[in-house]
């Protein structure tokens, strides 16, 4: 039983490490995130009450899109590298 519990200690310390390591990055991602969901909003309602198609509204809903999908797909990478890591640490148990 307190193999178990330093084994859970040591895992719940490497996620701590890799939280603090990436934090920056995911703070910028975050941030980067709602900005462009603001943004995609903004153009989309602005679409809707216009009524008539407008070029700029438009390539602001692709670039929006496009940058939530990428911010968000790399903080799905950094979980995912969590996860890895907690699957090479139970390997060596």
């Amino acid at each position: 039983m307190p193999e178990e519990s330093s084994s859970l200690d040591e895992k719940v310390k490497a996620i701590r490490q890799l939280l603090e390591l990436f934090k920056f990055e995911r703070i910028v991602y975050l941030i980067i995130t709602l900005i462009s969901l603001v943004i995609l909003l903004g153009c989309a309602i602005y679409l809707l009450l216009q009524g008539s198609s407008q070029i700029p509204a438009v390539i602001g809903l692709f670039t929006s899109s496009g940058a939530v999908a990428y911010t968000c797909g790399r903080l799905l990478k950094m979980w995912g590298d969590v996860i890895q890591l907690l699957g090479f640490i139970k390997k060596e148990d």
